[in-house]
């Protein structure tokens, strides 16, 4: 049973009164309407007409409702459990205008729906793939996948845009207004107020934003114009096939599952501060269940889904990872899939709104990435792992033009930062394995320093494996007390062989020598035991090392004699 996190008010199956509960999920809701633009970008890139870009808003609002719940869901083999909402994936944008200018919104609907079954079959084989996944790896996409938001978020910041890059002083102080009123509730607020700052930070915007002008009558005219209740127009809804697309549309749904388990990773890490590693059969589930949302998703008419990070940001914010806000928060999408009126106030948010929202949630998945990367030593290898692929990743965002004559097939990748830094962050790691043993064995005898000796050793062995550093510290406390203590001791008559084993779950030692038993009393020897007996320092060595270690046994044939010192990675 997992420790509840102490700086979470409402942990994962923890259930937030019903208000709470609401308010929670409503600023959810705010989050995955921003991501409302791709498919808008979509629409706008086929020249779609107003009737089919408001069927493919309302059917990918639908998805996102769907796989939001689900996703929430915690079955033996469906759902990660935890609060992820999903939106309309900016992994697909590429892939889905090639098929929306090939075969319009049938053949989108039918590639997505594809790729949500190509998703599903792949979650079926995650756990197999952890060599593709260390915690350096994942930590990396969990630091993009902050910094992905980021160039979204500023321009609306700054109030620019693709045809204006001259930022507002109006927009810009809005945005400092909302961001300050944010940030003060967060770290300030107190009782309920602490669970909402999004909603006054985003309520004070929309006002100012309509006192200054930024929302014109126009905007609250289509607004006022849409019908509260309205079911979708299903003459849009058509399903057709190209071989063609396969390639893009299996490249998009590869990037989304790989940052699928970078978004289960953290909020796992959140939900348990002892924390050690992925759970790759919660995130198998995880991803089945994204797979599957995916395919009724594209069966519906929508795009292609994806989690959000900016919500983990949220939830991290608001420290309420409840799964069942997830519920409420799938609940009010898909509800606004139907009413439009309701649906166009979140589709039409001022850009800052927009900026300052994603921003204040970036920061939270940025550092936890950081994190993340920290509790691993790294040596040369995975530095090169993490900063090449973090490097190449951010040069999309500073040359843009770098990767223009890339085919299109692959474009999803080079569109996007976090997918471009993943493929790489996994090729590079793989490739950099090679050469990195499992196993490392030395010797140490009476005229080794072995506390250096094993110090050394430890730490090298312990960056090269990126293992975590404070096993390193306890397996090096073990080793050091029970080889002083077998060659200062004279425990060991001649060499002392130590051989240490690592995986991913374990950190193992197996110390051989020739000489006596090594003693490893249950309880700690008395004062007098220590001081007066011959045998005194030994023994407190024995009991160190069993208090450093989940588990030590010692056998001895003869005079050839083992002792096997495990700790739980």
């Amino acid at each position: 049973m997992t420790t509840r996190p102490p700086d979470l008010e409402y942990t994962v199956n923890e259930v937030p009164p019903p208000p709470t509960t609401f308010i929670l999920a409503l600023q959810h809701v705010g989050i995955v309407t921003t991501a409302f633009v791709f498919p808008i970008l979509v629409a706008r890139a086929a020249s779609l007409d107003a009737g089919a870009t408001a069927f493919l808003v309302s059917m990918s609002m639908l998805a996102n409702g769907i796989s939001t719940v689900f996703q929430a869901f915690r079955f033996r083999n469906f759902g990660s459990g935890y609060l992820i909402p999903r939106v309309a994936g900016p992994n697909f944008v590429s892939a889905s205008i090639l098929a929306v200018n090939t075969g319009g919104l049938p053949l989108l609907a039918g590639m997505t729906a594809i790729s949500g079954l190509f998703q599903s079959a792949l979650s079926t084989v995650v756990h197999r793939l952890r060599v593709l996944f260390p915690v350096e790896v994942t930590g990396l996409v969990i630091m993009m996948l902050g910094v992905a938001v980021v160039p979204v978020g500023l321009p609306s910041f700054f109030g620019m845009s693709t045809y204006d890059a001259v930022p507002s002083g109006i927009d810009t102080a809005i945005a400092l207004v909302v961001l300050g009123l944010t940030i003060g509730i967060t770290v300030w607020g107190r009782g309920q107020l602490r669970f909402i700052p999004l909603v006054v930070g985003m309520g004070a915007g929309y006002l100012l934003c309509l006192a200054a002008g930024l929302v014109g009558p126009e905007q609250v005219a289509v607004v006022t114009a849409a019908p509260i209740v309205a079911l979708p127009d299903l003459r849009y809804l058509g399903f057709a096939f190209d071989p063609i697309l396969l390639i893009p549309f299996f490249i998009a749904a590869l990037t989304t599952f790989v940052k699928s388990v970078g978004e289960i990773s953290i909020c796992q890490r959140i939900n348990d501060p002892s924390w050690k590693r992925p759970d790759m059969k919660n995130i198998r589930s995880g991803l089945f269940a994204d797979g599957v949302a995916s395919f009724i998703g594209g069966l519906s008419g929508g795009m292609g889904q994806t989690g959000s990070s900016s919500n983990i940001g949220l939830s991290i914010a608001t420290r309420a990872t409840s799964r069942y806000i997830g519920y409420v928060t799938g609940a009010l999408l898909i509800g606004l899939a139907f009413l439009p009126m309701f649906a166009s106030i979140f589709v039409m948010m001022p850009k800052p709104v927009i900026g300052a929202t994603l921003l204040y949630v970036a920061g939270f998945i940025i550092v936890g990435g950081f994190q993340t990367i920290t509790t691993r030593m790294l040596d040369s290898r995975k530095i090169f792992v993490i900063g090449l692929s973090f490097i190449f990743g951010i040069s999309i965002y500073i040359l843009p033009g770098a990767y223009r004559g890339v085919p299109p097939i692959f474009k999803p990748i080079f569109d996007s930062a976090l997918a471009l830094t993943t493929v790489l962050a996994i090729v590079l790691n793989l490739v950099l394995r090679i050469g990195i043993g499992k196993t490392h064995e030395f010797t140490v005898d009476s005229m080794t320093p072995v506390y250096d000796t094993i110090s050394l050793t430890m730490v090298r062995q312990g960056e090269a494996w990126a293992a975590r550093k404070e096993e390193i510290e306890r397996m090096t406390g073990a080793l050091t007390e029970a080889c002083e203590a077998l060659v200062y001791h004279g425990y060991a008559t001649g060499p002392v062989r130590i051989l240490v084993r690592f995986d991913e779950f374990n950190l193992d030692s197996t110390i051989s020598y020739t000489g006596r038993p090594f003693p490893l009393p249950d309880q700690s020897p008395s004062h007098e035991f220590v001081l007066e007996s011959p045998e005194g320092l030994a023994h407190l060595a024995g009991y160190l090392v069993r208090t450093r270690a989940d588990r030590v046994t010692s056998t001895c044939e003869g005079t050839q004699c083992t002792l096997n010192i495990h700790i739980e990675h």
